[in-house]
């Protein structure tokens, strides 16, 4: 897509961010275990870097941001990691009510035996009628590349809704829906419960919707409801969850912030078991229940200092594997 750029000189801005410190983790395989089986747990440094930028003309924007970050075990460098993100936005205003925005999106994670690639590419068309509504409509195609199994690698165009109404100052409501046909470089698992099959290319339907409240006052909350649905042609690889998450934020004596969240997942399996690794790859706050705990001390206008704690659960069918994992960081962030 071409835009032809107002001859006006750009309003630029940018931001950069480092952020790193040690941590310890119980399970820093994240592994799944047997009752009464021992996790792997290790000491580990961490580090950020994250930058963003952006040029302003009259009726055209463009945004960029970066990011890399990587883990280094003490005992065990097999499960270090890498991860880095990319992204490009421009966003042209239509109208007073519309605008039109190109996106483009790049992840790509080294380590740990979780290689993969994600590129994403797509279309959004956002209506504001008032400063109240919001509702846009985004047209995406996805490629993602699983490298230890390519099989279970996928790509598919993907549609996504989403509408955000602002009650007062104070209250605000949203609520979004996502749909995407997704088509593995893979052929369909055997059923055992059938006699006679024949092989076909593996397809996934996922479908998600949500809806939640956000409050902004004296301290801020949010609380979100959202149900995923993973339905495929091939035995062992569907899914069903449903995932309540509240959010919090606290302002304290003494520059301090109290952040808060947490996760209750409860996952369903129409074929008893779920053999797909590829949702192994997504960070832990998205596919677990989870509870996490961050204090952060402003020391300067652009240095905080921060403690985090995590606790992370999941469960496989019948309860049979658990997936539990503790980490706490201390880490020291620098802002411009």
């Amino acid at each position: 897509m071409i835009v032809a750029l107002p001859a006006r000189a750009a309003d630029l801005g940018g931001h950069a961010r480092l952020w790193g410190g040690p941590g310890f983790d119980t399970n820093a395989t994240r592994d799944f275990v047997s009752a009464g089986r021992a996790t792997s747990p290790d000491a580990f440094a961490y580090g950020l870097v994250s930058l963003d930028g952006s040029a302003l003309w009259e009726r055209v924007a463009l945004s960029g941001a970066y990011d890399v970050a990587g883990r280094k075990f003490l005992t065990q460098p097999a499960q270090d990691t890498i991860v880095q993100n990319a992204q490009l936005d421009l966003d042209l205003t239509l109208s007073r009510a519309f605008s039109l925005g190109v996106t483009t999106r790049a992840r790509d994670r080294r380590g740990a035996d979780r290689d993969y690639s994600d590129f994403n590419a797509g279309a959004l068309l956002t209506f504001v009628p008032d400063p109240a509504l919001e509702a846009s409509i985004e047209v995406d195609a996805e490629r993602f590349i699983f490298w230890p199994r390519f099989s279970y690698s996928y790509s598919g165009p993907a549609g996504t809704l989403r509408v955000k109404y602002r009650i007062n100052k104070r209250h605000g409501l949203n609520v979004n829906g996502y749909y995407m046909a997704r088509k593995y470089n893979a052929q369909t698992n055997d059923n055992p419960n059938l006699d006679e099959q024949m092989p076909v290319l593996r397809r996934d339907s996922v479908f998600s919707a949500g809806a939640g409240w956000s409050y902004k006052g004296p301290f801020q909350l949010s609380i979100g409801y959202t149900y995923f649905e993973q339905a495929s042609n091939s035995y062992g690889e569907s899914l069903r969850r449903h995932r309540l998450q509240v959010t919090a934020g606290f302002l304290l004596p003494w520059d301090l912030t109290l952040l808060g969240s947490g996760a209750l997942q409860l996952s369903q399996f129409p074929d008893k078991i779920f053999l797909s690794p590829d949702l192994q790859v997504i960070d832990d706050e998205e596919n677990s229940s989870f509870v996490a705990l961050k204090l952060v001390k402003s020391i300067h206008k652009n240095v905080d200092l921060d403690l985090r704690y995590a606790f992370y659960l999941n469960v496989l069918p019948q309860a049979e594997f658990l997936y539990t994992r503790h980490v706490i960081t201390v880490g020291v962030g620098a802002h411009f």
